[in-house]
């Protein structure tokens, strides 16, 4: 048995040798080697091997060495759940992968993951429920995490996911349309910002500007710490990707000093957070839909339709880019991944619109 990592990609595959004498490699899907290490342990992939060595790979030998491994879908969850917080992955992500999958469990009503086949999971895909295109997408994605964590543990042999797709032919063309944000226009920066200083919560201003000149998420801004800011940078370790975004506070296009100033208007209620009590609520994912919530009725209040906080973020990149004067379309668009914390510029494209 040998553990590998994927020169280009960094990722970790183990190898090892069938009873047929035939090489196997199993890619691992973590570019973390503690994390390869405890996969291969768990996954029993060594007893196997060392059982088919001497022909002894019966399936009655198979049956004992993963005996327990007719694991209940709920326990698989439970464990998966924490093995996804242990990667570092979003935490909203985990939740809502987790509830997907739950719901699937109660459309295809299965209490063992073995017992789940890639035909309960199309029909579950391809229902006649009205569910756009993009929820599908993410059903199956949330199946494939969970089975690539199974397989990987030797919970089931097979991946059912990989049998399966969405669908799209049988879609409307309203299901296959995605959303479409548009940035905020000056006048309605200018309507929202005055009305947030009307709010007895600071955080509301606080939330408008920085969003209007950093771009950052809602759920990072609701996260940001003192430390976070230095007397000439704002530095944030973004939630989505872990990625580290460094803003210059006295650029013109991060507000040119107004953020420095903004901070005279917060409280200090805690030595860590800027606030505290939205803080605590990014930490439960039940919780977390009440930033956006609460805003969309914020900007319902002023008028301002179709248009959600995450428009922000569209507003900053497409503002930055036409006044950057940078002539070098790719070195521009690539100065801006870096402010927006995109690991790749083609993302940050997808921000763009024209004036």
């Amino acid at each position: 048995m040998k553990l590998i990592q994927s020169k280009t990609t960094g990722v970790y595959s183990v190898r090892f040798r069938t009873q047929s004498g035939k090489d196997v490699t199993r890619n691992l899907k973590t570019k973390n080697k503690k994390e390869a290490v405890m996969l291969v342990k768990e996954a029993k992939i060594e007893e196997l091997e060392t059982a088919a060595k001497i022909n002894a790979l019966t399936k009655d030998a198979f049956t004992s060495i993963v005996a327990d491994r007719n694991i209940l879908l709920d326990d698989c969850i439970n464990e998966w759940y924490q093995f996804s917080k242990i990667r570092a992955k979003s935490q909203n992500t985990i939740y809502t992968q987790s509830g997907l999958i739950r719901k699937f469990g109660s459309f295809a009503k299965v209490k063992h993951l073995s017992g789940i086949t890639a035909s309960q999971i199309r029909k579950w895909l391809n229902s006649d429920e009205d569910v756009n295109l993009n929820s599908r997408k993410q059903r199956l994605a949330a199946l494939r995490s969970l089975f690539s964590y199974a397989v990987a543990n030797s919970y089931v042999i097979k991946d059912p996911t990989a049998e399966v797709a969405v669908d799209a032919s049988k879609l409307s063309h309203k299901q296959k349309e995605t959303k479409p944000r548009e940035p905020f226009t000056d006048e309605e920066f200018k309507i929202i910002k005055e009305a947030s200083l009307d709010k007895k919560d600071p955080f509301y201003y606080c939330s408008v500007m920085l969003g209007w000149w950093t771009g950052l998420r809602i759920i990072d801004i609701s996260k940001l710490e003192w430390d976070s800011w230095s007397p000439t940078h704002l530095t944030v370790w973004t939630e989505k990707q872990d990625k580290r975004v460094n803003l210059p506070l006295d650029h013109p296009e991060i507000g040119g000093g107004q953020l420095r100033d903004m901070l005279g208007i917060v409280g200090h209620h805690s030595k860590k957070y800027m606030f505290p009590d939205w803080a605590e609520c990014s930490t439960d994912p039940r919780r977390r839909s009440k930033f956006s919530v609460n805003f969309g009725r914020f900007l319902k209040s002023l008028e301002i339709e179709n248009k959600s906080f995450h428009c922000f973020r569209h507003t900053f990149v497409t503002r930055v880019f036409a006044r950057s004067g940078v002539t070098d379309y790719d070195l521009n668009l690539g100065k801006i991944a870096n402010w927006v914390g995109h690991s790749d510029s083609k993302t940050t494209k997808g921000y763009l619109h024209s004036s």
